[in-house]
């Protein structure tokens, strides 16, 4: 797979998670305001987290989406963005 990653010439990149390489289209971008997380809104900072940690609910996450919101935020956002 990541030979295909690098012959393409679309954006590449990792999720916050477990690290892993992929097409930004493959990836959910998130971005937290007010320590919940959101969907992006085009203003920001934001990060990508792939399909299979977002359904994943293990204190490694928790720990990589604080780390990258620069704070702590609690998991019950998380499932909110999931169900909808």
């Amino acid at each position: 797979m990541q030979e295909q990653l690098l012959k393409t010439k679309n954006a590449i990149r990792m999720c916050i998670n477990c690290r892993t390489r992929y097409l930004q289209t493959d990836l959910i971008r998130l971005q937290c305001k007010d320590k919940e997380l959101i969907p992006y809104t085009n203003f920001g900072r934001s990060f990508y987290i792939c399909k299979t940690c977002f359904n994943t609910k293990d204190k490694k996450l928790l720990r990589a989406l604080s780390r990258a919101c620069k704070k702590e935020i609690k998991i019950t956002n998380l499932e909110r963005l999931i169900n909808g």
